[in-house]
């Protein structure tokens, strides 16, 4: 396996990990929590990577090796982000 594909499906995983934070904490984020920030981020890297694990091996096609693992990262962000706790309360 190339680390070049891993990198784009960690990256990937980041970045969306990344827009499930804005999308749940803005315009209200929460006090700062380093350790829920770095949870979801990591939850996406890993959920991007065993997603493009899985379709690798499988895809015929170019595209399917980066909507999967973006796909993977997204979910796993989202509920590790749904579990963690949502917009703060005030």
């Amino acid at each position: 396996m190339d680390s070049n594909l891993i990198a784009l499906w960690v990256l990937t995983g980041f970045a969306l990990a990344t827009w499930v934070m804005m999308h749940i904490w803005l315009p209200d984020p929460p006090p700062f929590n380093a350790g829920k920030y770095i949870g979801i981020l990591l939850a996406g890297a890993i959920g991007a990577v065993a997603a493009g694990y899985l379709v690798h091996s499988r895809a015929t096609e170019g595209l399917a090796g980066l909507i999967a693992p973006a796909a993977g990262g997204l979910f796993l962000s989202g509920l590790a982000g749904f579990i963690m706790g949502g917009k703060s309360a005030h």
